[in-house]
């Protein structure tokens, strides 16, 4: 399938799956809904991944012989596998590209799904990531459980407006897209595409063929629904508080009798959402472009209905992940899905570090993917910082490793969405 099904469509064929019968599937499947997880304590939780490994790792041995060896090899007993093993059985995600994935891949996967790829802008063959009707369902329930814990309220089915900055054709290619697509259509939450992608009869590679809809934009703008949600990469928040912001007198006067803005009203509940955090193009840094966009965007708290700054998330994602990591500025760090396990690795030995405050190597397991072992290193260095939060820890993403360091510069989703705003070192403003 080369367009992303839509909510209904995952929800039908998930529930037609021949793992629902599996008693480690049907779990997951019931925690992939369980908001409680986000209310138990960090010891609780770090049981329940370690049970949740050892039931993975044996439904994996059930069912492909591929992973029979491997961990015959590598003298892991899935029964009795520690967080510790998983350092172990972690893949570079370089070993993904093309094809890469089809040997960790179970012979009796269902079909019907849907691949998600990379970029490819590294001009290597991009990663793809084969998930199935009941992954999908699965991702979509427990990120949108995930952006409402970290988000702080509860999105009331049907209610609000979001826009995105990107155009709807990329929910097709990137997961950050696809992650916001699915789970606003499974909170019933309307969704504007705030930019088109002129055909390929146009010429030149993607991002000069990405235009904004003006219309749309403006539509979101001037709606009155709360709350408004708005989603872009960081350039393109970036782009819109320095047009707003720098209009003149007369300018500014007439945008205000168009659309009632300068300032942006997101409304009770508004909130500002990217992806991937800053990571250069000749913008700033992420706190100038939160500080920036305070002064042209305004919010409300949604049960006093008094100003606040307008709240920022940013969500690191990779075509590999199932869940993504969030954060709230100024609030909370990154903080992964309750039943993902996130480690880091000694960029030296590769060994797991279990320290505060030490940078390591970024790997991650998540349960919920049955159709691969998803334990991978994205190439990310992190570092890991305690917390009172439901997971124990949160994570502050330092860089992305280098070339020199033997890792391609595959950016996250996110940084790939910026990448695709980006003109000539420049914002793409046309």
């Amino acid at each position: 399938m080369s367009v992303l099904p839509t909510y209904e469509w995952i929800e039908q064929k998930a529930r037609e799956s021949k793992f629902l019968s599996d008693p480690h599937v049907k779990r997951l499947f019931e925690l992939s809904q369980d908001k409680t997880l986000f209310e138990k304590s960090p010891d609780y939780l770090a049981k329940l991944r370690r049970d949740l490994l050892r039931s993975s790792l044996d439904f994996f041995a059930r069912n492909s012989e591929f992973y029979q060896r491997m961990f015959d090899s590598l003298g892991i007993d899935p029964k009795a596998a520690e967080v510790e093993d998983l350092a172990k059985l972690a893949v570079p995600s370089d070993l993904l590209r093309g094809d890469g994935i089809e040997k960790f891949y179970i012979p009796n996967k269902d079909d019907g799904g849907y691949v998600f790829r990379s970029s490819g802008t590294t001009g290597k063959d991009p990663v793809r990531v084969y998930r199935s009707p009941i992954e999908l369902l699965m991702m979509t329930m427990a990120n949108a459980n995930l952006f409402e814990y970290v988000y702080g309220h509860f999105l009331e089915p049907g209610k609000g407006l979001a826009l995105f900055l990107a155009a709807e054709e990329l929910k097709n290619h990137l997961n950050f897209v696809a992650f916001v697509d699915l789970a606003l259509q499974y909170k019933k939450i309307p969704l504007l595409y705030g930019m088109d992608l002129l055909p390929e009869s146009s010429g030149g590679p993607l991002w000069k063929r990405l235009v904004p809809n003006k219309q749309r934009i403006l539509e979101f703008i001037k709606s009155k629904k709360e709350p408004k949600l708005f989603f872009s990469a960081p350039a393109g928040v970036h782009l819109l508080s320095e047009q707003f912001g720098n209009l003149g007198f007369l300018k500014r006067i007439a945008y205000k009798i168009a659309a009632g803005a300068p300032p942006i009203n997101l409304g009770r509940g508004g909130v500002i959402v990217t992806g991937g955090g800053s990571k250069g193009f000749n913008i700033p840094e992420y706190g100038v472009i939160v500080e920036k966009a305070r002064k042209v965007f305004r919010a409300e708290d949604p049960h006093t209905g008094q100003e606040v700054p307008v709240p920022f998330m940013d969500v690191l994602g990779m075509t590999e992940t199932l869940t993504a990591h969030l954060d709230k500025y100024g609030v909370m760090n990154k903080i992964p899905h309750p039943l993902q396990e996130v480690f880091l690795l000694d960029p030296k030995t590769y060994k797991p570090i279990n320290d505060y405050n030490v940078d390591g190597i970024l790997g991650i397991f998540d349960p919920m993917a049955i159709t691969w072992l998803e334990v991978f290193i994205p190439g990310d260095i992190m570092r890991q910082v305690p917390s009172e939060r439901y997971y124990g820890r949160e994570f502050i993403y330092v860089r992305r490793l280098t070339e020199d360091e033997g890792w391609s510069l595959q950016r996250a989703c996110g940084g790939t969405l910026e990448e695709l705003m980006i003109k000539g070192g420049k914002i793409n403003a046309e």
